[in-house]
């Protein structure tokens, strides 16, 4: 049987030749660059390993002998942006109100918010760098921290099973792995913990801090009904509604989440 039609090797390095079924033609192109399967690499002219996702680089890597995510990261770096400017106008708004009422321990709240939103900003930036960072030369790394890796099989009814709408774990056959399936490609999640325990604190922070506000609101209520007064009314709470607003998100959202973030007790339902 004649060898079918293609794009082969031309006998020049870089290059291929098309081959009709019959003979060679005088088409040739450049061998089309392979991009490495996903998995723990070593990151060019650095000494980091890190996680790519088959397409991209990704804000985790190996640290002390430890996958965790890198201090600064965001995922998407679009999410840290949009949290990062509702931050800094809510830090605005409570600088003006620390300016209209000249009280120096209502400067504060405003530079802890501008902050934050600074914080989330210098993220998205920064996982913005990351993913483009040239793409691994070498070998994947396999080391026993990072496993049991997605696809490793060690029982019957091994494969990814939904966590939430969005997310899916892999399940090895006899226990789950720290790596999720999501809508961007499959990341490590050793850190979900953490990531849980973080996104609860200010969540109710950020709630708690809703609540202050009305209290505030309805205290300067009692007070003389000057335009001051009634502008810290407005402020307070509409302030109050923001930040309630968001931490209740947060924490709904987490909460939602928590199998994605933290390993589940009890092994998937059989197919």
């Amino acid at each position: 049987m004649s060898t079918p039609q293609g794009w082969y090797d031309a006998g020049t390095p870089g290059r291929q030749r098309w081959w009709d079924g019959a003979q060679w033609t005088a088409h040739e192109r450049e061998t089309p660059l392979t991009t490495p399967a996903t998995g723990w690499y070593a990151v060019p002219g650095t000494t980091d390993v890190r996680w790519w996702d088959g397409v991209m680089w990704t804000p985790y890597r190996v640290r002390a002998g430890t996958p965790r995510p890198d201090a600064l990261a965001v995922e998407p770096p679009a999410m840290g942006v949009v949290l990062g400017i509702v931050f800094v106008v809510l830090g605005l708004m409570q600088l003006t109100a620390a300016l209209i009422t000249q009280n120096p321990g209502n400067f504060v709240l405003p530079v802890f918010l501008t902050a934050v939103g600074v914080i989330w900003l210098l993220g998205a930036a920064h996982s913005r760098a990351v993913r483009m960072l040239a793409v691994p030369q070498s070998a994947p790394i396999v080391d026993e921290v990072v496993r049991p890796l997605p696809g490793e099989v060690d029982g019957p009814g091994a494969g990814w099973y939904p966590m939430t709408r969005q997310v899916s774990r892999w399940w090895t056959g006899s226990r789950w792995s720290w790596y999720l399936g999501t809508r961007f490609g499959v990341r490590p999640g050793h850190a979900g913990p953490r990531g849980y325990l973080v996104s609860m604190i200010i969540g109710w922070c950020a709630t708690a801090i809703a609540v202050i506000g009305v209290i505030v609101a309805v205290a300067a209520s009692f007070m003389d009904q000057g335009p001051v007064t009634l502008f810290l009314i407005v402020f307070g709470l509409a302030f109050a509604v923001l930040l309630g607003a968001l931490g209740a998100f947060i924490l709904l959202l987490t909460r939602s989440r928590r199998n994605a973030l933290l390993l589940p007790t009890a092994p998937p339902p059989l197919r």
